[in-house]
């Protein structure tokens, strides 16, 4: 063999499919150029061709290949059987001379077993064998005229031989077996050989019925050539359990299934040792008889009878194993994909639906990822066809109508998002028919009765559940229909089938006749399908005419169709139509008032309509506000007529004056009648009023309404409506309301004395200590909450049933003593009694959620405010109440306070187009307010929220100017003392505007110094320092007015506290980074001027910390930690390099270094301060300020270590005093080594 070829048999046996094949072509393409080009003097179709003349027939390089592929077939090496089996079929192709007699020579020597033989070398042998024979039958070989009988006898031997001995080498031997049947179909007797020697016992394994297939195909050609007396008898041959000729016969059905079960006794029972992941190859041919190209046979069973029998009642029997109802599963996936859309509801039978739902309920079943791969084939088939979607819906839904819950998927809900409009309509259409035609109508039946309510109501849920399919495509044509369905069923009775009436609902009429119940369950499904549309977007867009009128009016217009009418108008009309109608027949009477009520209202709703299409852009939205509020009511009347017909009333006044009052006023009359219609109530708080009322019911659908109402007429909003809404907030249940105001504000002040500094807990254990005491006392008194005084009818009622005669009663008496009777009857009265009571306590309890619930929804609309109407100076105005209300939380309330929180902290204290045009004397007693709450904050989540408002106001008051504001000229004076000096102009030389400014900032540098003060200098102080850390980030510029303040308050004896001093620190170096990152003019200069300040603060705070007092309380209150430290240091650290940036400035004298460079290595040193970072922020300092001095490295371990062994050195020279000098020195230098080490 060539060298270039010989690397080529290696690679055909790589496992990669690609690889292994171009291996095997390249060969192939060699050796055919080989053998074209070799000359042999023999004819081999006149001489037998034996091994020894192929050497002269075929090139030497071609016999060396088709040995070396006939010895590879054995091995098992990766993928060498596939390799050499391809490229020996392709080389026994091209050598077309070749007889079947050579090459089955070569293969039974070079596969020969033998005694000797293992087990495994066994096996490969006969696999080798097996894929040699499979190599000649593709070829073709056997349709070569020197193709004998004695050679096909010999295949079929050594082939039925291997599939009885081995049963793991049966599948491939009949498949071989299957793969020559037509090769040798000109050789009947080998044929009727074959029959013989495999069926000698009749068709019983699907192996066997994989041949039997292939030969009933050419049974008839092969007969032909048969003497009668020796044609194959196909009954015979099939044996004595099948009981047609044909296979997939009616009557054969039952042992069919049996046999592909692959069951090895009578009664059905399966050897799982059988079992194989993958499906029998019969398993084509059978279902190749249905969906063949070629058209079925009229003999063979219908489908829908073979499937039930061979499959659902086979394979997906409730007694199969796992293994065979997985192979259940991959016959559905291979034939849903040919199924045409008449023919799959033939396979969701009622076996493989349990076994399918079952299995897709919970990933801990055996076949759960077997039935979701089902599930994905089922989608794969849904998106080939609109229709065969539909039809897979309506098949699962009608197995089991909770498919999605029972499953614990979303497998419906998923396949109607596909739907298209038109195939919604179907599904529509068979949700309506399984509403109206249920099976068996006998409502005398109770249990029938109920069956028939929950079908009902499933199908009422199912459109519900279609219509709030955010996936499905909506258009207005179905959900018509839908909203018709609902409101039909839900008010209205149908006398008669009137086919040519234009609601499809009076076509049919439902049998049985509707329940109670299950037009209750419409009534509420109509009622949440309106909640849902009044917030739905318009459909579609509207005309380009149309779209510059309502683009600023978008959002206020949900809940209209395309024409721009309302929903809630569509269905209102449809009702008013519906009355009319003689076939059909209100289920509800409204009384006297309320169709009063009804009938006016209807004719202001057309009036409204009639005005809203003339109206200017402005007034549009008030009227269409009207339109939705009028109808929206007409449609309560209908559930809650006595409340509604008030409504109703209150609306119409309301709206006599929101347009009829402009009419009646003059221009000269208006200017008089100004405090007059100060007075009055302004319709907009007759409406907030009127909202408050839906917001109080438990209704999703009078809930949107009120929001989308209060959006249009927010921009109309008062003072008295605000406070109105407000007040709501700060209604109480009969727990709060038992406590008075100053009470709640004593309580609020311990618990913020309770909370407040929390860093400081060190300073102030007895403090802590007593405010836990009255914390406890507080508990204990919640706890005797219920020895509050009983309801006295509950104590009447108790002592009438235990006959307890009043204590003023000094008539005596006997005790009565009671019988049997007289005891029960006492029993279920004392039960009665307390059944009510408990009864009342859960009513209470209720009433309290819904309370909070109601707040909440309030917020809502606040909400909704401060986003629509930010620049309004009424929203300033919501400060002070809501912060008020989040002051003091309480248990019952925590969620509502929770909300307010998050809106003050979330919307209000970050709104951007925040209100411009406003009095300033209120904006700032509003700031006056914040700061006085922040005093009396219970922790410091609420003086952050504290410092985020009035952060907002002071750019109200501004107008977020920081920029323009100057740093001027700062002087150091007593905190009580804060001035302002300005560089530049004098007040009197300034512009008006620029004058008044300014006086706005003076103000607000007073009233954050003022509040700085007490924190500083008040030892229980509830203030934090994140309300001033907001107020520097935000406007460094103003704030560095406050570091005059802030200098005298680094000042140890400034303060009360070790940690507010480190906080005063820390604000100034805050404000330093703001204002030298904003690169300020003049900043740098002014902030050198005050060194000498922050020099003095410094040394005075470190020498402080070394200062012995008798006072323990004292040492405990002026003391530092390393954490305080480490803040001064770092600002200290910042200043001295603003310093080091002045190039004319001499630091050591700045920072007297020879004072407070010893400071700091002796506060490094101290074990008080023991703490590497603490060391590496003082070496920084001790560079910056031009020290030499050099701190000890390395970690405090290591230090004490060091220091120990110079002791122990030390101790060891004086105890060697007496020993001689020369001993003495060496002790000397070591000591000293040792030393030297140590203080370098």
């Amino acid at each position: 063999m060539s060298q270039p070829h010989l690397p080529l048999f290696g690679i055909l046996a790589s496992l990669d499919v690609a690889e292994r094949n171009a291996a095997a072509l390249t060969l192939i393409k060699s050796l055919a150029v080989l053998q074209n080009s070799h000359k042999c003097d023999i004819d081999p179709s006149v001489e037998d061709i034996t091994e020894e003349k192929l050497d002269q027939l075929c090139h030497p390089e071609v016999v060396y290949a088709l040995k070396r592929l006939i010895r590879g077939l054995p091995s098992d090496r990766e993928a060498a059987r596939q390799g050499f089996s391809l490229a020996l079929t392709e080389l026994l192709i091209g050598l077309n001379f070749l007889t079947v007699k050579v090459v089955l020579e070569l293969l039974f020597r070079f596969t020969e077993i033998k005694n000797f033989m293992k087990g495994k070398e066994e096996r490969n042998h006969m696999f080798g064998r097996i894929f040699g024979y499979m190599s000649i039958v593709q070829s073709g070989m056997l349709t070569r005229p020197t193709t004998s009988a004695e050679d096909i006898q010999l295949i079929v031997d050594d082939l039925v031989e291997y599939s009885q001995d081995k049963s793991y080498l049966s599948e491939c031997c009949h498949q071989v077996l299957v793969t020559m049947l037509p090769q040798i179909v000109k050789h009947p007797k080998s044929i009727k050989y074959v029959v013989d020697t495999l069926f000698a016992d009749g068709v019983n394994t699907p192996d066997q019925l994989s041949v039997a297939f292939a030969l009933r195909e050419h049974l008839d050609e092969v007969n032909k050539q048969l003497p009668k007396g020796e044609q194959i008898n196909w009954t015979k041959t099939l044996g004595k359990s099948w009981k047609n000729p044909v296979l997939l016969h009616s009557s054969n059905l039952k042992y069919l299934g049996m046999l592909l079960k692959e069951t090895s006794t009578e009664d059905g029972t399966q050897s799982s040792s059988s079992w194989r992941q993958n499906l029998h190859p019969v398993w084509d041919r059978v279902l190749a008889q249905y969906f063949g190209s070629s058209a079925p046979n009229s003999q063979i069973a219908p489908f829908r009878d073979f499937w039930n029998v061979v499959i659902d009642s086979t394979l997906f029997d409730s007694s199969s194993s796992h293994e065979r109802k997985y192979w259940g599963f991959q016959i559905f996936e291979k034939v849903l994909p040919v199924l045409g859309e008449d023919q799959i509801p033939l396979v969701f039978t009622t076996n493989f639906m349990r076994c399918f739902v079952n299995n897709l309920s919970s990933e801990d079943r055996f076949l759960n990822k077997a039935a979701k791969h089902t599930m994905t084939a089922m989608h794969a088939k849904a998106d080939t066809n609109e229709a065969v979607r539909l039809t897979l819906i309506t098949q699962l839904l009608d197995s089991n109508p909770n498919f999605d819950r029972m499953s614990r998927s979303k497998t419906v809900e998923t396949l109607l998002g596909g739907l298209d409009v038109s195939h919604i309509k179907h599904y529509l259409q068979y949700l309506t028919k399984a509403f109206l035609n249920q099976d068996g109508s006998d409502p005398s039946n109770m249990e029938r009765g109920k069956r028939i309510d929950i079908s009902r109501q499933w199908t009422i849920d199912q459109m519900f559940s279609l219509f709030r399919n955010p996936k499905v495509p909506r258009e207005e044509s179905w959900i018509k229909s839908i909203l018709e369905f609902f409101l039909m069923h839900a008010f209205f009775d149908i006398k008669k089938v009137d086919a040519k009436s234009k609601y499809a609902e009076a076509h049919a009429l439902p049998a049985p006749a509707l329940s109670a119940a299950t037009r209750e369950h419409c009534r509420n499904r109509f009622y949440g399908m309106m909640a849902e549309l009044s917030t739905m977007a318009p459909l579609a867009a509207k005309k380009e005419s149309d779209e510059a009128e309502t683009v600023n009016y978008s959002r206020k217009l949900n809940g209209t169709m395309l024409d721009g009418t309302f929903w809630c108008s569509f269905a209102l009309h449809m009702i008013v139509d519906l009355e009319k109608n003689k076939n059909f027949e209100s289920l509800i009477t409204l009384g006297d008032e309320a169709a009063k009520a009804k009938k006016t209202a209807l004719t202001l709703v057309t009036k409204i309509q009639d005005k809203a299409k003339k109206a200017s852009k402005e007034l549009k939205p008030q009227y269409k506000a009207f339109e939705l509020l009028f109808v929206q009511m007409i449609l309560q009347l209908y559930v809650e007529p006595e409340d509604s017909t008030n409504i109703l009333g209150e609306l119409h006044d309301c709206y006599d004056k929101v347009f009829a009052a402009p009419k009646k006023a003059n221009g000269k009359k208006a200017a008089s009648n100004d405090d007059e219609d100060e007075e009055e109530i302004q319709p907009v708080e007759v409406i907030v009023d009127i909202l408050l009322s839906f917001l109080i019911k438990p209704s999703a659908l009078l809930r949107h309404v009120s929001e989308q109402v209060f959006v249009i007429f927010c921009d109309k909003m008062t003072k008295t409506g605000l406070e109105l809404m407000l007040s709501t907030l700060q209604t109480k249940d009969n727990k709060d309301d038992m406590f008075g105001e100053e009470e709640e504000d004593d309580d609020a002040e311990a618990d913020a004395h309770h909370q407040s500094d929390d860093d400081d807990e060190d300073d102030e254990e007895g403090d802590s200590d007593e405010d836990e005491d009255e914390s406890d006392d507080m508990d204990v008194d919640e706890d005797e909450d219920d020895n509050a005084p009983v309801d006295e009818e509950f104590r009447k009622k108790l002592a009438a049933a235990l006959n307890v005669k009043d204590a003023n009663d000094e008539d005596e008496s006997e005790e009565e003593l009671l019988d049997d009777d007289q005891m029960m009857a006492f029993d279920d009265k004392l039960n009665e009694i307390f059944r009510q009571k408990k009864l009342a306590k859960a009513q209470q309890k209720d009433a309290k959620q819904t309370l909070i619930h109601f707040k909440n929804k309030v917020l809502d609309l606040l909400e909704l405010y401060i986003k629509k109407q930010s620049s309004n100076e009424l929203v300033l105005d919501l400060i002070v109440p809501l912060l008020s209300l989040v002051l003091i939380p309480s248990a019952a309330n925590k969620p509502v306070h929770d909300k307010i929180s998050a809106l003050l902290r979330n919307k209000l204290a970050k709104i951007k187009d925040y209100p411009r045009d406003v009095d300033d004397e209120a904006v700032f007693e509003i700031l006056n307010q914040v700061h006085e709450l922040a005093k009396k904050s219970p922790d410091a989540k609420f003086s952050g929220l504290c410092g985020d408002l009035s952060v907002l106001l002071v750019k109200v008051l501004i107008g977020g100017q920081d920029e323009k504001t100057d740093v001027g000229e700062t002087k150091v004076e007593a905190p009580a003392k804060k001035t302002r000096g300005a560089k530049g102009k004098s007040a009197a030389a300034m512009d008006p505007e620029e004058a008044a400014l300014k006086a706005k900032q003076d103000r607000i540098v007073a009233l954050y110094s003022e509040s700085l003060k007490e924190f500083m200098t008040r030892k229980n102080s509830n203030l934090s320092a994140k309300m001033f850390m907001e107020f520097i980030e935000r406007f460094p510029h103003l704030a560095w007015h406050l570091s005059s303040t802030l200098l005298a308050y680094t000042n140890p004896k400034a303060t009360v506290k070790s940690f507010r001093q480190a906080m005063a620190f820390n604000m100034l170096s805050a404000l330093v980074k703001r204002l030298s990152n904003k690169k300020t003019p003049k900043f740098e200069e002014l902030f050198l001027q005050t060194l000498p300040l922050i020099r003095g603060s410094l040394i005075e705070t470190f020498e402080g910390a070394f200062v012995e007092s008798t006072s323990e309380e004292a040492n405990s209150a002026k003391g530092l930690n390393v954490a305080r430290l480490r803040e001064i240091l770092k600002f200290a650290i910042l200043s001295a390099r603003m310093v080091k940036r002045a190039e004319d400035r001499n630091v050591m004298e700045i920072w007297e270094t020879e004072k407070l460079g010893p400071l700091l290595q002796k506060i490094s040193e101290d074990s008080r301060f023991n703490s590497g970072a603490l060391r590496s922020l003082i070496q920084q300092m001790l560079a910056l300020i031009g020290s030499d001095i050099k701190l000890p490295t390395g970690s405090s371990k290591k230090q004490e270590k060091q220091q120990k062994r110079k002791r122990e050195a030390e101790a060891e020279e004086k105890k060697s005093g007496s020993k001689k000098k020369a001993h003495r020195s060496k002790k000397r230098k070591v000591g000293g080594g040792k030393q030297e080490s140590v203080e370098a």
